[in-house]
C-alpha cells in the first residue's frame, strides 16, 4: 500500500510540475502580471496543493471528460420514469448540505465583513483578517464540490440539463476564486462570495423542495411558481459583480487582474444566462435546464 501511495505521490508531483507553471505562465500572457510574485500571506500558509492550480485544473479536465462521454453515452431517461431510492437519497442530502453550506458562507462573511466595519463597495483588502480568508477558502472549494450537481444529473440521465452554460459555468468559477483566494481573499472580494452563496441558499432551496415534492404536482404549482425568477436573480448577481468590478479598475481598490477577469467573466455569464432565459422563458423554446 505503501508503494501504490509512492507511486501516485510521485505521478502526481511530475503532473503538478508540468501544470503549475504552464498555468500560471497563461495568467500572465492574459492579465500582463505574474501573480507568483504577489501571492496572498494566506494561501502561503496553506499547503502546495492549495497554494497550487493543479487541483483546480485536474478536477475540470475529469469533468469535462466525464461529461464528454457521458453526452456520447448516455440516453436521456424517458418521461415518467422513475429514480432508484438511493439516487432520491443522494440528491435529497446534496440539496440539504449545500443550503446549509451556502447558508454558513453568506452569513459568516457577512459577520465578519460587519464586525471588521466594511462598506458595500471600497473596502480594502486587510492580510490580518484571518477568518474572512478562510471563508473565502471554503467557498473556493465548495465550487470544487458542486461538480456533483453535474454527476447527479447524469446519474438521474437528465441529459438536457448539460448544456454548455451549466457546464461552462461549473468548470470557471472554481478557477476564478481560486485565483481570487490566491491574489487577495478578502477586501472587495467579499461581496462577491457572499452574495453568491446568498443565492445558492435560495437556489437549492428550490431544488431541496421540488425534490421533496416530486410527487406532489399541485404543491410545486402551487408553491414553487418562483423556480422561474432563480435566472433573474442570478442575471442581477451577475450585473452587480460587473458593475463591482468595473469600480474596482476605476478606483484600484482591489486587484485589477481579478477585477478585469471579473468585468470579462461577468459579461460572458450574462450573455450564456441571457440567451437562456430568452429561450426558456420569452421564446419557450430552451426546455427545462437547470443552471447553477
Amino acid at each position: 500500500m505503501e508503494n501504490v501511495i509512492g507511486m501516485v505521490s510521485a505521478k502526481w508531483a511530475e503532473w503538478d510540475a508540468y501544470v503549475e507553471p504552464l498555468v500560471f505562465t497563461y495568467i500572465e500572457k492574459v492579465f500582463g502580471e505574474d501573480i507568483r510574485k504577489k501571492p496572498s500571506f494566506h494561501v502561503r500558509q496553506q499547503p502546495h496543493i492549495i497554494q497550487s492550480p493543479t487541483i483546480t485544473v485536474t478536477s475540470s479536465l475529469i469533468y469535462i471528460v466525464i461529461v464528454s462521454l457521458a453526452k456520447l453515452l448516455v440516453t436521456q431517461k424517458p418521461k415518467g420514469a422513475k429514480d432508484p431510492q438511493w439516487l432520491k437519497t443522494l440528491v435529497l442530502f446534496h440539496n440539504v448540505f449545500l443550503v446549509g453550506l451556502s447558508a454558513y458562507m453568506s452569513g459568516g462573511i457577512c459577520y465578519q465583513v460587519w464586525k471588521n466595519g466594511y462598506s458595500l463597495w471600497g473596502s480594502p483588502y486587510n492580510e490580518k483578517e484571518t477568518e474572512l480568508a478562510r471563508f473565502i477558502l471554503i467557498f473556493y472549494l465548495s465550487k470544487l464540490y458542486e461538480y456533483l450537481d453535474t454527476i447527479i444529473m447524469i446519474f438521474k440521465r437528465n441529459m438536457y440539463q448539460v448544456t454548455f452554460l451549466h457546464c461552462y459555468h461549473h468548470v470557471s468559477v472554481g478557477f476564478f476564486w481560486w485565483m481570487a483566494y490566491y491574489i487577495m481573499p478578502g477586501g472587495e472580494g467579499w461581496l462577491g462570495a457572499a452574495l453568491n452563496s446568498f443565492v445558492h441558499v435560495v437556489m437549492y432551496s428550490y431544488y431541496l423542495l421540488a425534490t421533496l415534492s416530486s410527487s406532489n404536482p399541485g404543491f410545486r404549482k402551487k408553491y414553487l411558481w418562483w423556480g422561474r425568477y432563480l435566472t433573474t436573480f442570478q442575471m442581477l448577481q451577475f450585473v452587480e459583480n460587473g458593475l463591482h468590478c468595473m469600480y474596482m479598475l476605476r478606483n484600484k481598490t482591489y486587484s485589477s487582474v481579478m477585477a478585469s477577469f471579473g468585468v470579462g467573466y461577468m459579461v460572458t455569464l450574462l450573455i450564456l444566462f441571457g440567451n437562456f432565459f430568452v429561450r426558456k422563458y420569452i421564446l419557450g423554446t430552451g426546455g427545462k435546464k437547470k443552471t447553477q
